[in-house]
């Protein structure tokens, strides 16, 4: 009986000592109702599952969504990037050739979504594509 009671007693003793370690339950539950899914890891590994991402979240390690192929392929054509609302927007030059959007477009399906090109306006030398998921 002694035994079983020092070992709960550990147990408790262990537990509040390890919270205290800089854990992070609110990054924890971002990862819980299929949240681990659209996540990944510190080091940009998509997780396994979602136990994987809520250890990682509260032991304090980093989770976030994935970087975006919008992001690189707006800059590799020198736009300028911006993400919200569940997509992404580059604005860019007017392009020299047609391959340009082209690029912006293999990003946005890669970041599953669709893509619409709008010039910006008359006379302005800007172009803008936005990106929303479907």
């Amino acid at each position: 009986m002694a035994a079983v009671l020092s070992v709960a007693v550990s147990a408790v003793v262990a537990g509040p000592a390890v919270a205290a370690k800089g854990g992070n339950s609110d990054t924890a539950k971002q990862c819980q109702k299929g949240g681990w899914k659209m996540l990944v890891s510190e080091t940009d590994v998509p997780f396994k599952n979602q136990g994987d991402c809520v250890n990682d979240g509260a032991h304090g390690l980093g989770v976030r969504p994935p970087p975006l192929e919008g992001q690189a392929a707006c800059e590799q054509i020198g736009g300028s990037f911006s993400s919200r609302n569940g997509g992404w927007i580059c604005r860019y030059p007017v392009p020299p050739n047609p391959e340009q959007p082209q690029v912006l477009q293999d990003a946005c399906d890669t970041d599953m979504g669709d893509v619409t090109f709008s010039p910006l306006g008359e006379g302005s030398g800007e172009w803008f594509a936005a990106c929303i998921t479907a």
